[in-house]
């Protein structure tokens, strides 16, 4: 098996990690390197589809990388310069300088980190000024050990980045530059196998997603006809998902289906679209589905987990998503934990309180948000609405019509579909902050 692991940071740093990976055999490194940390998200995108994991040069990078939600936390490290690194830029010091220095600046370590080196290996006798991270800020952090040098508080300086390296430099200010240790380095890229042996694994867990609809017998009125026709709307929407899965379909009784799969099929967009799945048949068919994945170990596991799942869904209830990995092991998701998604919750709290409508005038106004929302448009048509709702041109005109009349929606402009004909009306939401929000 081998893992490939993406290398991210400035040349020099990234050549000391490739030169350490060259003892691991099995593992593929491939560099990424940057100027500036603003490339940082082009970037990772570029190796997104072919990277296992993410080693970063040092904490800068690797912070900003999580805070602007590039990785995720579990597929990135970096090798930490406390400990190997730490003491060996100590001894450094002391062999160049030629003396005992007894006073130190130093950023990127923490001061309860200092701390328990300190006291530990008996090194009470000499002092340390930690300077905090300051966002990442070069500028601040170089001016705070010059601060301390000139103060006479410190005899060097030892900082992490290379920026405030060179700022010291340009002060004269005594500087060491702090990099990771051969063994920091390599112990990170063993770290980083593991953890992807261990997903790897864990993605070949089997994952079973259960369908059922919730509210069958309020559907008892329906003929036959009626109800064998919404049923095979349901399949379609499976059977495109059980595609995308790479899965297996099973129609285990009516209104209950199964989708046969691996762990590492899912991810946040199928997940997402299971919810999408649930908002779509309660607005365009008033139909209640439900779905649960459950994961196990073998088949059996994970079909047990799905039936607790199902067994605890609840029609008219706000659509979620229940994720069993053990009995006791449970995680709810609702709309709310995928920020794409349209709150139609809130959407219909706020059209009864604004335009004081009923459940059943809103649901136009809910299918249209959705729609909206699902394919990024602000502006619609006629012609849009009769597509999403399935229904005639002149129906569609209808329910934009009241709609206007309502005072939800405006003509934002005209536009000519046909050589022939009076040009057609375009549309938006009169408040566009009650679909899209506040624009940043």
């Amino acid at each position: 098996m081998i893992v490939t692991i993406g290398v991210v940071g400035p040349a020099e740093s990234v050549g000391k990690i490739l030169s350490v990976a060259e003892e691991f055999p099995n593992t593929k490194c491939i560099p990424f390197i940057y100027e500036n940390v603003r490339e940082l998200p082009a970037l990772i995108e570029q190796g997104r589809l072919i990277v296992d994991q993410w080693l970063f040069s040092g904490i800068m990078n690797h912070m900003y990388a999580l805070q602007h939600g590039l990785v995720k936390q579990e597929q990135a490290s970096f090798p930490y310069l406390h400990g190997s690194s730490f003491f060996g830029k100590l001894l450094e010091i002391q062999a160049k300088e030629g003396r005992i220095i007894r006073s130190v600046s130093i950023d990127y370590i923490t001061a309860e980190e200092v701390q328990k080196v300190v006291s530990f290996y008996d090194l009470t006798h000499l002092h340390f000024e930690t300077i905090p991270s300051c966002n990442g800020d070069g500028k601040k952090i170089a001016s705070l050990h010059e601060e301390r040098y000139k103060n006479q508080k410190t005899e060097v300086a030892i900082t992490a980045m290379k920026e405030v390296y060179d700022r010291l430099k340009e002060s004269n200010v005594p500087v060491y530059r702090l990099t990771p240790s051969y063994m920091s380095i390599k112990l990170s890229i063993e770290l980083l196998i593991k953890k992807a042996q261990s997903k790897r694994f864990e993605n070949l867990q089997m994952a079973v997603i259960g369908c059922q609809v919730l509210n069958a017998n309020d559907n008892i009125e329906k003929s036959i006809f009626e109800w064998k026709l919404q049923d095979l709307v349901v399949k379609k929407h499976l059977f495109t998902l059980t595609q995308k899965l790479n899965g297996s379909f099973v129609e285990i009784a009516d209104g209950l289906y199964s989708i046969y799969t691996t762990k590492g099929e899912i991810d946040e967009d199928i997940e997402s679209s299971l919810l999408t799945t649930i908002e779509t048949f309660k607005l365009n068919d008033q139909l209640d589905i439900g779905f649960t994945i459950g994961y196990g170990q073998t088949v059996l596991e994970a079909e047990q987990h799905v039936r607790h799942g199902l067994n605890q869904l609840k029609a008219d209830e706000e659509p979620s998503l229940l994720i069993v990995k053990t009995k006791k092991d449970i995680t709810q998701k609702v709309r709310s934990d995928y920020a794409s998604m349209l709150n139609t919750t809130e959407l219909r709290t706020i059209l009864q309180e604004r335009f004081q409508m009923t459940d059943s005038n809103a649901r136009d106004v809910l299918r249209l948000a959705f729609y909206c929302q699902r394919y990024n448009k602000q502006e619609f048509t006629a012609d849009d609405v009769a597509q999403w709702f399935s229904n005639t041109k002149r129906n569609a005109r209808r329910i934009l019509l009241e709609l206007q009349q309502a005072g939800i929606i405006e003509i934002y402009d005209k536009t000519q579909t046909t050589p022939r004909g009076r040009p057609s009306n375009v549309y938006r939401f009169s408040d566009q902050e009650l679909l899209f929000g506040k624009e940043e």
